[in-house]
C-alpha cells in the first residue's frame, strides 16, 4: 500500500530523497483516508482522472485500479521518476512532468478526453491552493468533479467565508458547483506531519439556477467588480460605462445601491448586472 508510513519511508530511502518543503510535499499515509476519497469521488471505469501533484502515488494507486485513464501532473522530476518506475505496469497511467499552474489546459482537455466524465483529484499544497482552484474554476473546463484535499482553515474559508474573505471564487462556485465535505484529515495522517489538519472537499458541477449565455464574460465581470475591494460598485462599473453617473443610473434601475461594494452583493445581483452587461 502506497498510503502507508512504511512505504513512504522506504521509498524515500530507496531513492535517497526527502520531502521537498519548497513544494509543500506532505505524503498521505492513511489507507482509510485514501479509501474515503476514492469511494466518494464518483470515479468509474468510464472516468478520466486528472491528478495534480501525485507525489509518491497514494491516490494514484487507487485511481488506476478503477478509472479508464489517469493523467498525473507532477512538478517534481524526482517524483516523476519514482512514479515511472513504481507504476511501470499501469497501462492506463500517463505521467506529465510539468508545473500545473503554467500548463495550457486547453491542450490537456482534448476532444477525446472530453468524451468521458472528468474528475480532478489533488492533495493541494497549501501555498498554491487558491491559485490552482482559480485556474480550474475560472477556465470553465468540462470537469464533473473536483476532489481536493486542503488545509482545514482554507477549506472553511471556501465553504463559510467572512465578508472580508468573500470573493469572486465564492460567487463562481456558488453559481456552478455544489461543495460537500468528504472527510477531515488529521495532521498525523501525513509524512512529514504538517502543522494543521486538513479537509477533503468534493466540488461537484451542477446545473446553474440562473441562465447565463456567456459564462466567461460573467466570470470576468465578477472579477472586475472585486478588483479593488474599497471601491464601490458604481466606481468599478465606470469601466463599462462612459462615466460614473451612467453607472449609477444603471444600478438604480436594478435596485442596487451605488454605494454597495462587491462583497455585499449576492449571486443573484451579480447575475443581474452581468446579464445587463451582455453576459
Amino acid at each position: 500500500m502506497r498510503s502507508s508510513k512504511k512505504y513512504v519511508d522506504g521509498t524515500l530511502r530507496k531513492y535517497h530523497l526527502t520531502a521537498n518543503k519548497a513544494l509543500g510535499q506532505n505524503f498521505l499515509v492513511s489507507q482509510n483516508i485514501t479509501d474515503k476519497i476514492v469511494e466518494n469521488s464518483g470515479i468509474s471505469k468510464k472516468s478520466i482522472v486528472i491528478e495534480i501533484g501525485p507525489g509518491l502515488g497514494a491516490l494514484t494507486e487507487a485511481c488506476v485500479k478503477i478509472a479508464k485513464q489517469v493523467i498525473a501532473i507532477e512538478i517534481d522530476k524526482n517524483m516523476c521518476n519514482i512514479l515511472q518506475e513504481e507504476f511501470k505496469d499501469a497501462l492506463n497511467l500517463t505521467i506529465i512532468h510539468q508545473d500545473f499552474l503554467k500548463m495550457d489546459l486547453n491542450q490537456l482537455f482534448t476532444f477525446d478526453i472530453c468524451l468521458s466524465p472528468i474528475t480532478i483529484i489533488s492533495n493541494l499544497p497549501y501555498y498554491i491552493t487558491s491559485q490552482i482552484l482559480t485556474k480550474i474554476i475560472y477556465g470553465n473546463y468540462p470537469i464533473q468533479n473536483l476532489i481536493v484535499m486542503m488545509q482545514k482553515e482554507v477549506a472553511n474559508k471556501l465553504i463559510h467565508p467572512t465578508l472580508k474573505e468573500y470573493g469572486p471564487l465564492h460567487i463562481i462556485l456558488e453559481y456552478k458547483y455544489k461543495i460537500t465535505t468528504i472527510t477531515h484529515v488529521s495532521k498525523n495522517d501525513y509524512l512529514p506531519r504538517p502543522e494543521i489538519d486538513s479537509m477533503v472537499l468534493r466540488i461537484e458541477r451542477k446545473k446553474p439556477k440562473y441562465q447565463i449565455n456567456d459564462e466567461l464574460k460573467f466570470f470576468q465581470i465578477v472579477k472586475d467588480l472585486f478588483k479593488m475591494r474599497r471601491k464601490t460598485i458604481a466606481n468599478h462599473l465606470t469601466h463599462y460605462f462612459s462615466d460614473k453617473n451612467e453607472a449609477i443610473l444603471f444600478l438604480n434601475r436594478l435596485n442596487i445601491s451605488a454605494d454597495s461594494r462587491a462583497e455585499q452583493l449576492d449571486l443573484e445581483k451579480f447575475i443581474q448586472i452581468a446579464k445587463e452587461l451582455g453576459a
